[in-house]
Order: C-alpha cells, then structure tokens, then sequence
C-alpha cells in the first residue's frame, strides 16, 4: 500500500499516516448549494495566513482561520469504510481512477486544535479524527475536517457521519450511519441507510433500498429494487421504483408515484397522502388525520384508519376496500 501526504507543496511518502497540522495552506471547503451540488469556497489568501474574517458572519461552518491541506492515496479495495466527524464527505467512483485518492482540508479556529487533528487511509480504512468537544458549547472554537475522495466506481462504501453534509456518487452498494446532516445519493448499488436528522435524497440506486431516518425530507426515485422507509417526520416523495414500496410515516406529506409493484402504507400518523401509478395493488393500514388521494392502480386498493370522506381515488381497476361511511 502506497500513501502520500503533500504538504505545502512538498510530497513525502509514509506507510500508515496520522497527520498533525503545521503551516498553513489556502484550500477549499466543499459544500451543498441549494441545488444539492458541490461548490467551493475559497477564504482568505493563498499566503498560509489567517483565513477570512467574513467567515464571522456566516457562522463557523464558512470560517477557517487556521487550515491544512491533505493528500492520501492506497490500494482499491472492494469496500472502503469511511469515519468522518464535523464537515463535508464527498465521495466519488471514478473509472480513470484504479486507487483510494483523498484530499482532506482540514480547518480549525486555532493551531492548538488543528494539531489535534488527523487524517488515515490504511486497510481500506479512512478515518477523521478531531478533537471531542467539551460538556456544553464551543462557542467561537471549532474544528472540522472535509473529505474529496476517488475510488473505481465498484467499490462499496461504508460510512459513518457524525455530522456534516455527506454526497456518494457512482459507487458501489453504500451502507450510511449518519447523525445530522444533509445525504446526496446518485448512481449506487443497494442501499442501507440510518439517519438521525437532515434531508436525504437518493437519484438511481442498482437494487434494493432501505432507509431509517429519523427527522428531515426524503426525495427518492429511480431504484432498480424495491423500498422500504421507516421515517419519523418530514415529507416523503418517491418516485419511479422497480419494485414494491413500504412506508412508515409518523408525519409529513406522502408523494408516491411511479411504482412497478404494490405500495404499503403501514402507518401515516399526520399529512396527505397521495399516491398514483401503481402496478400492483395499494394498501394504506392507518391512514391518520391526512387527506388521501389514490389514481391509476392496477391492483386492488385498501385504506384503513381514517374517514371515508377524507378518501378520494378515481381508475382503480381492481377491487376497492374503504372504511364505512358514517351515519
């Protein structure tokens, strides 16, 4: 295994690197616009100096005055597990690329935290490490690490996000553990998700997808398997799915559309409901307090756990199962 780190423009070579921050470099941090793409930011001049004292009113996710800049590279391997803690993953399937490449920006409020800070790729391993916070806030004082990585696109990856916005594309089958933070899916395998909070999207996956989010949206479409969703709160909208659809919903709006097999609905505490184009059947077991609105199905429909005044559904063409109508 070969494994590089480039530090200020001076390439050094080391087997199994843990890296501690010296002079400064200007680099980028990458991030979600508001279209779910990558941009980057660049602060303060390319001079190893300070950073950007307008990073002050923009939170601490925009400031870095004290940065270094990482770069790493191994062996492919079939699976690579990746540890990140505060910042942004970016991880990419490349079929240039025949190795593990990273680059990692690592940003700190002060050189006492930044040489606290580590980056390690070994065994199919990439870890972030930064210092733990102390009981209560940090205030001002902040440390976070942003990881770009290459891979040939076959590799599945397992990741394990404490916070930060996280995007995997063109990659093999991904397994997530994600404590907060907005998730960006294109172009995988399976899909195996565990989410705390913050928006998850998934555009094209080759195979099933399971998801268990806690908190925030979810904006799914084009899996190749089937879907299965056990979400907390936040809207729901899925669309074009090969297979069968389950969903358990506690709260928010529910979009269905688009679905080769049945779709199961087991429990919509709150929110519409609407679902169409099914082809098999649609079985909602606990409708909740929401509207519900059901079209072109090929199969039966069944709705349970909510008035029949609050049903509306129109080219249904197997049989129609609703709640009574009340006196």
């Amino acid at each position: 295994m070969t494994q590089q780190n480039r530090r200020n423009g001076a390439p050094t070579a080391a087997a199994g690197i843990a890296l501690a921050a010296g002079l400064v470099l200007a680099g980028c941090v990458l991030h979600v616009d508001g279209d779910g793409g990558w941009q980057e930011d660049s602060h303060g001049e390319r001079n190893g100096g300070q950073g950007d004292s307008r990073g002050e009113s923009n939170g601490w996710r925009d400031r870095c005055e004290v940065r270094d800049t990482v770069e790493l590279s191994s062996a492919a391997t079939e699976t690579l597990a990746v540890h990140s803690g505060p910042g942004g993953v970016d991880i990419r399937g490349d079929a240039e690329v025949s190795e593990i490449l990273v680059s990692a920006t690592l940003c700190a409020s002060s050189r006492e935290l930044l040489e606290d800070m580590a980056v390690t790729l070994e065994g199919g391993r990439l870890e972030a490490r930064t210092p733990r916070r102390p009981w209560g806030s940090w205030g001002r004082r902040y440390a976070r690490v942003s990881l770009d990585v290459r891979v040939p696109p076959t590799t599945a990856i397992r990741l394990d996000d404490q916070s930060g916005s996280a995007r995997l594309s063109d990659v093999g089958d991904v397994r997530v553990e994600d404590g907060s933070g907005s998730l960006r899916l294109e172009r995988t395998g399976e899909v195996r998700i565990e989410d705390g909070s913050g928006s998850i999207e998934i555009a094209g996956a080759a195979g099933d997808v399971v998801v268990e989010d806690g908190s925030g949206s979810l904006r799914i479409r084009n899996v190749e398997g089937n879907l299965t969703v056990e979400d907390g709160s936040g809207s729901v909208r899925i669309a074009a799915i090969e297979g069968d659809v389950r969903l358990d919903d506690n709260s928010g709006s529910v979009s269905i559309r688009g679905v080769g097999g049945s779709v199961l609905v087991g429990d919509e505490g709150a929110g519409s409901i609407s679902i169409e184009q099914v082809g098999g059947e649609v079985r909602i077991e606990d409708a909740g307090s929401g509207r519900v609105a059901v079209r072109d199905v090929e199969g039966d429909l069944t709705v349970r756990g909510t008035r029949r005044s609050r049903v509306r559904y129109e080219d249904v063409r197997g049989e129609v199962d609703l709640p009574p109508a009340r006196r």
